[in-house]
């Protein structure tokens, strides 16, 4: 058969949109680069070219289709365990840093009143919890010592019940009654796990910046502390603003935008891409086109003289 007879077996050619979908399986364990160590919440996977760059490629779209993450982390972590504090009337400041864990309202009580025992300020403080409104009172077991709370400087406000956006002091008068905190205690921790990525960034948005940032998707932390969230994927799809795709980063924060700290524990996670992209198609029989062929095709349709001119050049076909 000549050129002219497989150029007739072709003649009609219709272009297609099609989707090539792959499945990224990612173990922290297995990461190439944990940017900050055993928290294992800041990973690079170092990938050889899951998507390379092609003009025939639309675009791409995410999704997390499952994930498996240890309840590992702390409701009292290294972001929210530092408390500083003043006693006015002696004109005396501390810092004191609790012990990370796991804490109800009784045992962080406990935890607080032996932190500050050990600090420079010689009256001891009562922090006694009122099961009824779900708050703290600070007093000092001296009447007469005013205590403050120097809010720029302590970060553990949620436990306390103290707001994130509060600013200046928290003064608790001297006198035999403590004063209550302005919120109810918050021990719930981590209520949402976001994950974010520069290399999968599309155009989602985050209340936390009111604009579009490197978000993927978001799972609720359903488990109870040292259990596991398990995650199935809802259908949902996010447009992935690169092209091309060969190292993935992987950023997992809480709903404060602070990273999770795992506490060396590995979590899984199973990413469905979809490549969106043209394909050409005959007509006649179905039979997949790639772009040389096509050109083949054309130049043989050419004239003689023109078709001297492609003798140079080199396709995969023929």
């Amino acid at each position: 058969m000549d050129g002219i007879d497989r150029v007739r077996g072709f003649e009609d050619i219709e272009e297609h949109v099609i989707i090539q979908s792959r499945l990224i399986s990612l173990n922290s364990r297995f990461a190439t680069t944990k940017l900050n160590g055993s928290k294992h919440s800041s990973l690079l996977f170092d990938f050889n070219s899951i998507s390379p760059k092609s003009v025939d490629t639309l675009y791409h779209t995410i999704a997390i289709q499952s994930a498996e993450i240890p309840a590992s982390y702390y409701n009292v972590n290294g972001d929210n365990n530092v408390i500083n504090m003043t006693d006015a009337t002696n004109g005396v400041t501390v810092s004191f840093t609790l012990t990370e864990g796991n804490y109800d309202a009784d045992t962080f009580e406990t935890e607080f009143k032996a932190k500050f025992d050990d600090t420079a300020i010689a009256s001891s403080a009562n922090l006694p919890f009122d099961t009824v409104t779900g708050k703290f009172s600070l007093g000092s077991s001296n009447p007469n010592v005013i205590f403050n709370i120097n809010l720029a400087s302590t970060t553990c406000r949620l436990p306390l019940g103290i707001d994130l956006d509060a600013e200046g002091t928290l003064v608790f008068p001297a006198g035999q009654n403590p004063t209550a905190l302005p919120n109810p205690a918050n021990f719930l921790g981590i209520t949402k796990i976001k994950m974010l990525s520069d290399s999968l960034a599309g155009g989602n948005f985050d209340s936390n910046r009111l604009n579009t940032t490197t978000l993927v998707d978001t799972i609720s932390a359903t488990a109870n502390p040292f259990g596991l969230t398990i995650y199935n994927s809802l259908g949902r799809e996010s447009f992935v603003k690169a092209k091309r795709i060969d190292e993935i980063d992987i950023q997992l924060l809480d709903q404060n935008n602070n990273l999770i700290d795992f506490n060396g524990t590995n979590w899984t996670m199973t990413l469905l891409i979809n490549t969106h992209r043209r394909q050409r198609f005959s007509k006649k029989d179905g039979t997949i086109l790639n772009d040389k062929y096509i050109a083949r095709i054309k130049a043989l349709e050419k004239t003689e003289s023109l078709k001297k001119e492609l003798e140079d050049v080199r396709f995969d076909i023929f």
